[in-house]
């Protein structure tokens, strides 16, 4: 812990520069680490592809004096150095960034902005791992060592972009700005419109109102008056105000590039980033001009970026955005994420991303009650691990305890396998599902059902609402019975992610040449807020149906949501982990609807609190000989608890039969769509 605070107080008093961090590309880790100091000295756009033509692709790089002669040749001064960490220091305290080459591994070379060092550690942008790596002075001298200690101090020149400026030493960003588009109609109403402008100069904002008024009086079909007047709500503050006008402007010139630029901005200051990008993207704006990448420390920047697939100097669109947020949101090692944009002037955009990654044990009391009530309640606990190669990997393993129903399991995640996108899985698992045909029956109606099963699979969004997933494997039941699989899903969100439509297959072909099997899921949920807010009203409506051959594990059922996700609470499928087979909503056909009503309260507790209402309904048929086809419908109430750290709801439930009358007292969790 003393070590810990040492070396954290002994880095904030070291020499630190603002370098601005851009990730590389293929091989272009020297184009990354010039332009990076291009951008430090003013060149606020400076790109990491402007230097691709320059890439050796049989050395996998750029060359030490072709880097030098690309930054003279733009213009820019370049001081090659046989450096020492001292004169590394002496730099920095004079404001000045320096490239470095290493042996990164064995004899491959890399380059490396140093931005910062203290008495025992050096700061460098790596341009494959991330920002502010921090490195031991002594390991950085024996990676410089190799290149003989080759450095380069690149500073603005005569021609440069950014001669005159100074080095970036605050991150703050100014606003968006506006200012008015040439009117293009009516030369009446354009001097008109001018000599009221000119008015609201001279008077200020309140006399906007009645001046653009008049002109819009006499100008009735022109977009100006409402333009300029959107632009006028703007400056008030009044942002939903300011979207309606620029509507009305929009209405009369769709080609209005001020009326779209107020219209994205008013709708960005009411948290509508989707609504604000589609409005911006009429008019080319805005262009991203760098990812910001926080809080890594397992996993490369780089494999965030590639995830994310939002690059420097392309437009940033509605689609793109919505893409990256799903796919953060889905990257295996991160505990929560977030996404966000900022606009700049002449715009651009800087994107923000902020990872929390997994750690090795539940932090703070929240997380262990979270983790204490998941393993209590599923009679299960899992063991997650990132892993060391910098690659965002997770791993895991899982212990199911419950009598009857044992289960053992292993897995492997990561964003991408090499360049290929999507989230890869391998997972590896051996359970056992118990099964009782009927209650009064004697022990021999039980049968025990085992399955080995190892498979891989691949899944990403595709878009900001359609995710796909493929998979494949082996499965043995019951020890001999080997099967090959082959699944697919396809989910589409919409409305704000308040609806969510999606459909499984999956098909099993024995070795043998028995007759295989298949399984089918439709399913359609409806939630009126993805938040946990005041009032919540969802509902869920589905069908799955399992072929004649299947397996029981592959037959699908309703009951309190441990052994099947459909929910028919007042009939819990288990009893004491077998499963009731000759239970009204299990057999090979299942139809299947809830609907629920949340009100939560806003009461300033740690785990927020809420009360539910609920009617589940369920029809199986084609199941177990003596099993009954008619429908259930159970309905209730009961308490719901959202635990920080814990993903999705508490649910505890009174659950009552309205059909037979049978009543239930049941626990688990409501997850997200």
């Amino acid at each position: 812990m003393l070590t810990t605070l040492a070396a954290a107080l002994s880095l904030a008093s070291s020499l630190t520069l603002d370098v601005p961090f851009l990730p590389q590309t293929d091989a272009l880790c020297g184009g990354a680490a010039v332009a990076m100091v291009f951008r430090y000295w003013g060149d606020a756009h400076a790109d990491v592809q402007q230097f691709a033509t320059l890439v050796d692709r049989r050395a996998g790089g750029i060359a030490d004096h072709v880097l030098v002669d690309a930054v003279e040749q733009r213009g820019w001064r370049a001081l090659r150095l046989n450096g020492s960490v001292d004169e590394l220091r002496a730099r920095l305290r004079d404001g000045q960034p320096v490239i470095v080459l290493v042996a990164d591994r064995g004899d491959v070379y890399h380059y490396l902005v140093v931005t910062g060092a203290s008495t025992d550690r050096i700061v460098v942008h790596d341009p494959s791992w991330g920002p502010s790596r921090s490195i031991d002075a002594a390991e950085f001298v024996r990676l410089w060592k190799p290149t003989n200690f080759w450095s380069l101090v690149v500073l603005p020149g005569e021609n440069s972009v950014g001669r005159g400026f100074q080095p970036r030493r605050d991150a703050g960003l100014k606003g968006p700005r506006y200012e008015r588009s040439v009117n293009n109609g009516d030369s009446r109403c354009d001097a008109l419109l001018d000599e009221a402008i000119d008015r609201i100069r001279q008077q200020g904002l309140p006399a906007a109102d009645t001046l653009l008024n008049a002109v819009r009086a006499q100008c009735t079909d022109s977009a100006g008056p409402l333009r300029e007047l959107a632009g006028v709500r703007f400056a008030q503050h009044r942002w939903h105000d300011a979207a309606d006008v620029a509507r009305q402007a929009l209405a009369r010139d769709a080609q209005d590039e001020y009326a779209w630029d107020v219209l994205g901005s008013s709708l960005f200051m009411q948290d509508d980033v989707a609504g604000a990008l589609r409005a911006w993207n009429r008019i080319g704006k805005p262009r991203v001009n760098v990812v910001r990448i926080d809080g890594i420390q397992h996993a490369r920047y780089e494999v965030i970026a590639d995830a994310l697939a939002i690059q420097p100097n392309t437009l940033l669109t509605a689609s793109t955005f919505e893409r990256a947020r799903r796919r953060l949101g889905e990257l295996p090692d991160r505990a929560t994420a977030r996404l966000a944009f900022r606009p700049e002037a002449a715009g651009f955009a800087t994107v923000d991303v902020v990872v929390s990654e997994r750690s090795a044990r539940p932090r703070g009391a929240a997380e262990w009650t979270a983790v204490a009530a998941r393993s209590a309640i599923d009679r299960e606990v899992t063991i997650a691990s990132s892993g060391f190669t910098g690659q965002g990997e997770l791993w895991t393993a899982s212990w199911r305890w419950w009598n009857e129903r044992p289960r053992v399991a292993v897995g492997f995640a990561a964003p991408r396998a090499g360049r290929l996108p999507g989230i890869w899985r391998v997972d590896a698992s051996w359970d056992t599902q118990t099964y009782a045909f009927d209650a009064s029956a004697p022990a021999t109606a039980i049968v025990r059902e085992s399955r080995a099963h190892g498979g891989l699979t691949i899944s990403d969004w595709m878009t900001g609402t359609l995710r796909y997933s493929i998979g494949g494997g082996v499965d043995a039941w019951n020890g001999d019975r080997k099967a090959t699989f082959f699944g697919a899903s396809l989910e589409r969100r919409l409305v704000d992610d308040r609806v969510s439509l999606s459909a499984i297959a999956a098909k099993w072909s024995f070795f043998t040449g028995d007759r295989g099997f298949t399984s089918l899921d439709a399913r359609a949920a409806f939630r009126s807020s993805a938040q946990v807010q005041r009032w919540v009203y969802q509902t869920t409506l589905g069908a799955q149906r399992a072929s004649d051959a299947s397996p029981f594990a592959v037959w699908p059922g309703a009951g309190d949501g441990h052994s099947r996700v459909p929910l028919l609470r007042a009939h819990p499928l288990l009893d004491g982990g077998v499963i009731e087979a000759s239970h009204g909503a299990f057999g090979r056909t299942l139809a299947y609807a809830d609907v629920e009503v949340q009100r939560w309260f806003d009461r300033p507790l740690l785990p927020r609190l809420g009360l539910a209402g609920f009617a589940d309904f369920a029809r199986a048929s084609r199941g177990v000989a003596g099993s009954s086809n008619a429908p259930h419908l159970d309905i209730g109430g009961g308490l719901r608890i959202k635990i920080p750290g814990a993903e999705g709801v508490l649910r505890v439930d009174i659950a009552h039969g309205v059909r037979d009358g049978t009543n239930a007292l049941t626990f688990g969790w409501l997850l997200p769509h």
